[in-house]
């Protein structure tokens, strides 16, 4: 496998298709990225009140409902608007990355094997593979590594850090196992959307395309870093953007231009997201095209059995003359006939199965 054609071919194939960016990339990254700062603003605000720093005498998720119900007794009339909102945000949330990465997967697959691609090809076909694609990621959701920290951090924030130390070797243990886990399952998001297979057949069989090919490792290693380049890249975004409005509305607050902070920190604020998806969009399609590719040409080689050490690699031919079968020359026709080989030269080994190709 040529690593580095895969991996060329995709960026190229990432940069030639800005439909895909735009739907199946910065669209579900606008969503999660959102949700992120949202996410990460409440956990920072969380332990800063928490009795490992400020130990204020209330939560701050006591201080957000008080703050909630405050806003939403004294503006009654914004109440049934901002629940609609809340709601349709969640469900897309929910919903749209799963069925932007099940169309994402099969618009680049079509188009890699030369049929016809695209945005509406691709979120047709998405559409069939979602559901099983959904209850996929459920399933798994819950012991991600990402899921594991956030529950050692609830651990250490509201049970104390005696029972978190108590605690601590079960969360390694699960984070390790975790980390498994999602090296063999590493290609069921495929064998659900290209194969339409069932998700406990994907995962039986991403775990043997990843055991047969170990010697891939250098290709699974390729990919794991850029997932994690992805998650970093957001990750930095994800803070700079607060930080870039809260430093802004901090230094325009010294010289007490209270319209002037609102529109700037707004203005910083919408920039900062818009570019954060987008790039992370980005990084999501080329992510999605390196595996899709590696997975095609992982499955199509095939598999060896060991009652097929005769077939050539890679989807050669098995020899159709049977090996232990030797051809029997006829009684008529002399078998001396030829040049008489010397009797002390060494017997011919050179098609012997004792030699190793390549070291012996």
């Amino acid at each position: 496998m040529d690593y580095r054609k895969i991996i060329s071919d995709s960026w190229r194939y990432t940069q030639e298709n800005k439909g895909l960016i735009y739907w199946f990339g910065f669209f579900p990254s606008l969503l999660t990225t959102t949700v992120g700062i949202g996410y990460l603003t409440y956990q920072f605000f969380a332990f800063k009140k928490s009795f490992l720093f400020d130990n204020a005498e209330t939560s701050f998720m006591h201080d957000v409902v008080n703050f909630g119900w405050s806003f939403l007794s004294g503006h009654a009339t914004l109440t049934v608007p901002l629940v609609i909102v809340g709601i349709i945000v969640a469900i897309l949330w929910i919903l749209i990355p799963t069925l932007a990465k099940a169309s994402a997967i099969q618009a680049i697959a079509r188009s890699k094997n030369g049929q016809k691609s695209g945005v509406g090809v691709g979120l047709k076909y998405g559409l069939m593979a979602f559901l099983p694609l959904f209850e996929f990621h459920l399933l798994v959701k819950t012991f991600s590594p990402m899921s594991m920290v956030t529950e050692m951090g609830f651990v250490a924030r509201n049970l104390g850090m005696g029972i978190f130390n108590a605690l601590l070797p079960v969360f390694l243990i699960i984070m390790v196992i975790s980390f498994v886990l999602v090296l063999f399952f590493t290609f069921v998001d495929l064998y659900i959307v290209i194969d339409n297979e069932k998700i406990l057949t994907s995962m039986k069989k991403s775990a043997k395309l990843v055991v047969l090919n170990w010697q891939q490792t250098v290709l699974i290693t390729i990919l794991m870093i850029i997932i994690g380049v992805r998650i970093i890249i957001q990750a930095v975004l994800i803070f700079v953007v607060p930080l870039a409005v809260i430093f802004t509305a901090g230094y325009l607050a010294t010289i007490a231009l209270e319209t002037t902070i609102i529109i700037v920190a707004g203005i910083v604020g919408v920039l900062g997201l818009l570019l954060s998806a987008y790039l992370g969009g980005i990084v999501d399609i080329f992510s999605y095209t390196v595996w899709t590719y590696a997975f095609l040409e992982l499955t199509s080689e095939g598999e060896i059995s060991a009652r097929d050490s005769a077939r050539v690699s890679h989807g050669g031919e098995a020899p159709t003359a049977p090996l232990s079968a030797p051809a029997v020359a006829p009684a008529d026709v002399p078998t001396d006939v030829g040049p008489e080989k010397p009797s002390n030269l060494p017997p011919d080994i050179s098609g012997s199965d004792d030699s190793i190709p390549g070291i012996l």
